[in-house]
């Protein structure tokens, strides 16, 4: 691999690990919701990225949904609700 394609593939991978994340850190939990709504929701970027090093895009996103524990844990729920904390929507 050329050190753009590992560089896209620890962008995806890091994606993955923020998925995981069961702490109730307000930033962290921002970027497990953000990283959930790009890979489940198909990110243009995502997309993008998985055609770049190779990998077919449905097949990636549902071997992640199917191995990768990404629920919230009630904690995170209600910091999400209590702060209100919502998915990074980019401006057009």
């Amino acid at each position: 691999m050329t050190a753009e394609e590992n560089f896209i593939v620890a962008i995806i991978s890091q994606a993955i690990v923020d998925t995981t994340y069961t702490g109730e850190v307000k930033d962290k939990v921002k970027f497990k919701m953000d990283a959930i709504n790009w890979i489940v929701g198909l990110h243009p970027e995502f997309v993008n990225y998985c055609k770049m090093v190779g990998m077919d895009i449905d097949t990636i996103r549902n071997k992640i949904i199917a191995n990768v524990d990404m629920s919230y844990t009630q904690k995170q729920k209600f910091k999400i609700k209590d702060e209100g904390i919502s998915l990074w929507v980019k401006s057009l």
